[in-house]
């Protein structure tokens, strides 16, 4: 699994924020309870200092510690004894001063030794799919949203099946390949004509991998082929793109949108190689999304980038009426 990396800060950001306002938060509490009992503060000294104290006597008188540890222990349960209670007489919960992390596997660290811890993942989990929402539409384009009812149950004998058919075998093995996803996952190529539901199914795919906790970059391939070229000529968003460029090449899933739409230059074909090797070498999964047939791909690119896309990817044919046009219809009708 993949952390990209400004996500992640932001996260452990968030938690210190949040573990510096609970510790905060009670010593004002403290405060105010040692303002209202000073027995209480009386009890919390000599909790603090009693070990100590104990401890360095035994240790100087060349004495076994363990008797004194052990009246120790009792004195100090007599101690929480009566700070509970007098807790409970004022009106107050017997744990009311106690600061107890939110997650007691890492002590809101975020970190179980050198691993993540699963708080880490969720809180990144959720904090990914948010910043994923500002980019699609995720709450609405999930696989529970998706309607088959838009595509034609008439059965093509030169097809071999229904759009219908079809779309459901799609949204299948799209749905398969979210729930499974995994960095051994294979390539998918979305290829067909607009508005035939290749954005939508890479949405929902989107949008369960990131609630999975893997990192996810969806972008168009003209933001993509973009941020390449103001690298090369150091434009001004040059640091902004070589950003944008490292989620690309990095993110445990890569989906290109739109791949065609470009404007076709001997640069975009470079840099489309280029992505397409360094992620293939790396097996980082993709999906791409074109309009374009595979027998356009050697013409509008290289037949090294046809190669690629036609055997590195598991194709999946889009067909059918314009989903858009029939919405438009119905939201008319």
């Amino acid at each position: 699994m993949h952390f990209d990396r400004e996500i992640l800060s932001a996260v452990l950001r968030d938690m210190d924020a949040e573990k510096s306002a609970r510790t905060e938060r009670f010593a004002s509490r403290r405060a105010d309870i040692y303002q209202k009992i000073p027995r209480i503060c009386e009890i919390d000294r000599a909790l603090s200092n009693t070990a100590a104290a104990v401890l360095h006597a035994a240790l100087q008188n060349g004495t076994d510690p363990t008797a004194a540890i052990e009246a120790l222990r009792t004195q100090n349960l007599s101690l929480q004894a009566e700070r509970r209670q007098l807790l409970v007489q004022f009106g107050y919960p017997a744990d009311y001063l106690d600061e107890v992390p939110l997650c007691a596997k890492c002590s809101d660290t975020g970190y179980y030794g050198t691993q993540p811890c699963d708080c880490l993942k969720k809180r990144y989990t959720h904090h990914l799919t948010e910043v994923l929402s500002t980019t699609l539409p995720i709450q609405e384009q999930n696989f529970e949203q998706f309607r088959l009812d838009y595509y034609d149950p008439t059965y093509s004998a030169r097809l071999g099946l229904s759009a219908r058919d079809n779309m459901k075998m799609n949204r299948n093995t799209c749905r398969e390949y979210a729930d499974t996803f995994s960095q051994r996952s294979p390539n998918l190529l979305l290829y067909g004509s607009t508005g035939l539901g290749k954005t939508f199914l890479s949405s929902c795919i989107a949008k369960v991998v990131s609630e999975h906790g893997f990192s996810v970059a969806y972008e168009t391939a003209i933001r993509i082929f973009s941020s390449y070229e103001s690298v090369k000529f150091n434009s001004t968003d040059a640091e902004e793109a070589a950003r944008r460029i490292r989620k690309y090449e990095q993110s445990d899933l890569l989906i290109i949108d739109d791949l065609g739409t470009e404007m076709s230059t001997g640069f975009t074909t470079s840099a489309l190689y280029g992505l397409l090797v360094e992620r293939l070498m790396r097996h980082r999964p993709m999906i791409v999304n074109t309009n374009l047939l595979p027998v356009d791909f050697e013409g509008r690119y290289s037949p090294a980038i046809a190669s690629r896309l036609t055997g590195d990817f598991i194709p999946l044919r889009f067909f059918g009426d314009d989903i858009r046009i029939i919405k438009h219809k119905d939201g008319h009708s």
